[in-house]
């Protein structure tokens, strides 16, 4: 006996839709994006513009129990801010926060741990920056 073409087409598509969802299920959903849990960072900022919000400045990414080094590059933040903004000092500091809220606290997405090194001092811009806000908060190497 001979299947009509019409459903020869159906169990084509039939089929088709059955691969379809069993290769999604094999692969699974995408990982999610994960965070530097072992990571802190230390931040050193002039001014915002909101309420909680962390202005442009510097900042460097430190082990999470690493309280005592946070202490000294804060320290040597505060000493040479103006060397990286001219003019400036520091009035701000952010100690041993997560990754995450760094990121909420300067208008980005995704984990700015995942751009730095660690025990380096990088400067960035801020969204919420009170005098120069940027769309697109960055970094950039300062200082070991």
């Amino acid at each position: 006996m001979r299947i009509p073409p019409r459903l020869s087409r159906l169990c084509l598509g039939a089929f088709a839709a059955v691969g379809l969802v069993v290769s999604a299920l094999a692969v699974g959903p995408a990982p999610a994006a994960e965070a530097q849990s072992n990571f802190r960072v230390c931040a050193a900022w002039n001014s915002a513009s909101t309420s909680g919000g962390i202005g442009t400045g510097l900042v460097v990414k430190v082990y999470k129990r690493g309280d005592y080094t946070c202490a000294q590059k804060l320290e040597y933040m505060a000493d040479n801010y103006d060397q990286a903004y001219s003019g400036s000092s520091v009035a701000h500091v952010a100690r041993m926060i997560t990754c995450e809220e760094f990121a909420e606290r300067i208008g980005i997405d995704d984990d700015p741990c995942d751009r730095l090194t660690q025990n380096a001092i990088y400067k960035f811009t801020s969204s919420v920056d009170e005098r120069y806000p940027q769309d697109n908060p960055s970094f950039s190497y300062w200082r070991p």
